[in-house]
């Protein structure tokens, strides 16, 4: 009871924007892929949206904007910032979000998508409906697509939890490091979530 005494409190004082911004943040996975074993497979992280194809570290926020509008949100400081942009494709049941950590929020780089299936999308100003196709992929992996075909490309995952697995490749080039992480929830044998980002430091 306590706990949402002080729970109510707060959000009373909280800006509306605030409340909207926090409750409309990209989920986090259950499996954190930055505890994975690299594999020995490269992930490309390229993706598409509503047939606009995009590449993690390259596409920016205002490229995604300038296609489908949508607002650009943002919370935390420092190591915890985070921006995004979210979009809904209700026709598939499923919510977008293009974000961005500290590393690449003041470049406006994307470095992460996530794809979440969703029972009703909200399609409000936070989340709005891009025009387009209503589809939506990382690396050629989709909701809805076959576990097993995603094996069959991929390999086992480098660590899998109740219906979860996930996919880590780490590369050192010259004086810099990437890291590229795949993670995702099945369900009857499909892929229903999943999350992928890169990130490169030096």
């Amino acid at each position: 009871m306590r706990r949402i005494l002080g729970l109510c409190a707060l959000l009373a004082v909280m800006a509306v924007p605030a409340i909207a911004d926090a409750l409309f943040a990209p989920p986090t996975p259950l499996i954190n892929p930055e505890t994975v074993k690299s594999g020995a497979k490269a992930m490309a992280q390229t993706f598409s949206l509503n047939g606009v194809d995009g590449t993690l570290e390259k596409t920016t926020f205002a490229q995604v904007q300038k296609r489908f509008g949508g607002q650009l949100r943002r919370q935390g400081d420092a190591g915890g910032s985070l921006a995004w942009l979210c979009y809904d494709l209700p026709e598939r049941h499923l919510r977008v979000w293009l974000s961005a950590g500290e590393l690449h929020i003041d470049a406006g780089l994307i470095d992460t998508i996530t794809i979440w299936s969703v029972t009703q999308p909200a399609n409000s100003a936070e989340c709005p409906i891009p025009s387009g196709t209503q589809a939506t992929a990382v690396d050629g992996i989709s909701p809805g697509q076959p576990w097993a075909a995603v094996q069959a490309r991929l390999g086992a995952p480098g660590a899998s939890r109740d219906g979860w697995a996930a996919y880590s490749y780490d590369r050192h080039t010259g004086a810099f490091d990437r890291n590229d992480y795949l993670v995702m929830k099945t369900d009857h044998g499909a892929v229903t979530n999943l999350q992928a980002s890169r990130t490169t430091s030096n």
